[in-house]
């Protein structure tokens, strides 16, 4: 079976407490050509990287229970080195270069 030349198979996983956000991206990312996995916190981010394998985690920061910058700590302790983009609204300088420092691209 032959894949059309502009076809993509790259898989994002959208983590957003947020349903419109989450929503809004998976319509967005998917007219892109992407498959888009919903997650709506840190558990359901964890049931979808243990039966799927992603491209690309974006990763809103305000997560009810576990937030944002500690999956990203998590992710990157248990040696997963899928990138990871945040997108939130909490962006202080701060939380950016933390952020960055500890594993986010």
């Amino acid at each position: 079976m032959s894949t059309a030349p502009n076809a993509r198979a790259d898989r994002i996983a959208v983590v957003d407490d947020d349903a419109r956000i989450r929503d809004l991206l998976r319509r967005y990312l998917t007219q892109e050509g992407f498959e888009v996995l919903l997650a709506e916190d840190a558990k359901a981010l964890n049931r979808v990287l243990t039966r799927e394998t992603v491209n690309l985690i974006v990763l809103d920061l305000m997560l009810p229970g576990e937030d944002g910058l500690s999956v990203i700590e998590s992710a990157r302790a248990e040696g997963i080195g899928t990138p990871i983009v945040v997108v939130s609204a909490r962006g202080t300088e701060h939380d950016r270069v933390h952020a960055l420092e500890i594993g986010a691209d």
